[in-house]
């Protein structure tokens, strides 16, 4: 019913999960509420803001922490008394990346997640290991780390560095 990854987590957590009925989204209503509202608000914000343009990614985080510290302020309390009641975490961090085996192609790339990236040209031929995590690509090459690379969303994207392909 859920994932393997899914299942690892609340095996992990201790924790024993709950599926809802198919296209039954009101089963989890304050959920799936709370989610829509959070997006109406960034687009309010946005719109009042005047651009939907920012400098950077790390502006953006900014902008997005700002708006749901606003929107948590009147919540501290409803908090604090779910905090009481909650199980500690435990004691050992899940490691949440993916490793996937790659092959290093004669064109100094490799392909991961639908998504080509290029390699040092000294790897072609090599697999190597490639870990997955929520921002960046960090690839291995037996015991050592050759490269950490931004992660590519959606797939068939690339990211070529044309000093790995040519020697």
């Amino acid at each position: 019913m859920f994932t393997r990854r899914y299942n690892g987590l609340l095996t992990h957590c201790g924790l024993e999960g709950q599926a809802i009925q198919p296209r039954q989204a009101n089963e989890i209503g304050d959920v799936e509420q709370s989610h829509h509202r959070f997006k109406q608000a960034v687009d309010e914000a946005l719109m009042l803001r005047g651009s939907r343009d920012f400098a950077s990614r790390s502006g953006y985080q900014t902008f997005l922490k700002k708006l749901m510290a606003g929107r948590n302020a009147n919540r501290k309390e409803h908090f604090h008394e779910e905090m009481t009641v909650l199980s500690r975490l435990p004691a050992r961090r899940l490691e949440m990346a993916r490793h996937v085996k790659a092959q290093v192609d004669p064109g100094s790339t490799t392909h991961v997640g639908g998504n080509t990236c290029s390699l040092p040209s000294q790897l072609i031929g090599e697999t190597i290991e490639v870990h997955v995590g929520a921002e960046p690509l960090d690839v291995w090459h037996g015991a050592r780390k050759v490269d950490a690379l931004p992660r590519l969303r959606g797939r068939g994207e690339h990211r070529i560095q044309y000093g790995h392909v040519i020697d």
